[in-house]
């Protein structure tokens, strides 16, 4: 893995800054596939496309919109703590801040309510929101922090189901997902009429 720049990006409201990794080069050795498309590479680790930002709670993308022109942060910073301080010497690309935080994932109640907001632009754009909630709750079942019972009965779970349904092409990820997804939903003869 060959970690690239650090690059900061602001608040769209308030102009809070924040910053984002990015990867020069990873690869997929020893990483972990889930049957709903996730995958945990070490050597390719994933960061955040949307952010909620900790001062005045707006939701917000990490794209060229919200990126501050010129602001890389040193390589260094990379091999020793989440955060980089900067010296005294205030840097004008931080704005009002002598420090700035990476950005962080958000959690599945803000991924519904970004959803609810409709924050995406685009299918794309949902498309993500919605793997990140399924992906959410999977990850919640995994810790144990939510049981399959009280799953089967959450709509919010079986209607993003559905919407990943509506929003995945025909011919994209082959009837082996869909039959996948229908599962989740608790859909079984569906699921095996795909299989």
């Amino acid at each position: 893995m060959i970690p690239g720049p650090t690059y900061v990006y602001a608040c769209p409201d308030c102009q809070y800054r924040v910053t984002k990794r990015s990867l020069a080069s990873g690869n997929t050795f020893g990483a972990t596939h889930y049957s709903d498309m996730r995958v945990d590479a070490p050597m390719m680790p994933s960061y955040p496309r949307i952010t909620k930002c900790e001062r005045c709670d707006c939701t917000f993308w990490l794209d060229e919109e919200t990126k501050v022109e010129g602001a890389i942060m040193p390589r260094i910073a990379h091999f020793y703590d989440d955060g980089f301080t900067p010296s005294e010497t205030k840097n004008p690309a931080f704005g009002d801040q002598l420090e700035l935080d990476p950005a962080k994932e958000l959690e599945r109640e803000e991924i519904k309510d970004a959803l609810f907001m409709k924050v995406q632009r685009n299918d794309d754009d949902e498309l993500y929101l919605r793997y990140l909630l399924m992906w959410a709750y999977h990850k919640q079942l995994e810790d144990g922090s939510l049981m399959r019972e009280a799953l089967n009965k959450d709509l919010d779970y079986v209607k993003n189901i559905d919407a990943i349904l509506n929003l995945i092409k025909e011919d994209e990820n082959g009837h082996l997902f869909r039959a996948e997804l229908n599962r989740f939903a608790g859909r079984f003869e569906r699921s095996l009429e795909l299989l």
